[in-house]
């Protein structure tokens, strides 16, 4: 993935963090202007698997730093594989905000 230089390092560390562990959201931004983008999003998570569209909650709440999109802990252990726990524990323990 080729990333806008103008991004500041935390939005450049957020922008890989979802290459890595969700690429499927990558669409959901648009990191030339550094915002997610409403339609898009208002879209995958009327089409999403119960697991992706928690991911895209949390991952949502991460960029905004806050949960506008209603992310559920509880939820999220319930129905996440172990793989994407992990990666919201990790967060969890060193947390970042773009």
């Amino acid at each position: 993935m080729k990333l806008n230089v103008q991004l500041t390092p935390s939005q450049a560390k957020f922008a890989l963090w979802i290459e890595l562990n969700t690429p499927y959201l990558m669409p959901l931004f648009d990191f030339n202007e550094r915002s997610y983008l409403v339609d898009k999003v208002d879209n995958f998570l009327g089409v999403a698997s119960h697991g992706e569209a928690i991911m895209a909650r949390f991952v949502l709440g991460v960029w905004r730093g806050e949960d506008k999109f209603n992310f559920d802990f509880t939820e999220a252990a319930s129905v996440l594989d172990r793989n994407q726990r992990q990666i919201i524990t990790d967060w969890m323990l060193d947390p970042f905000w773009p």
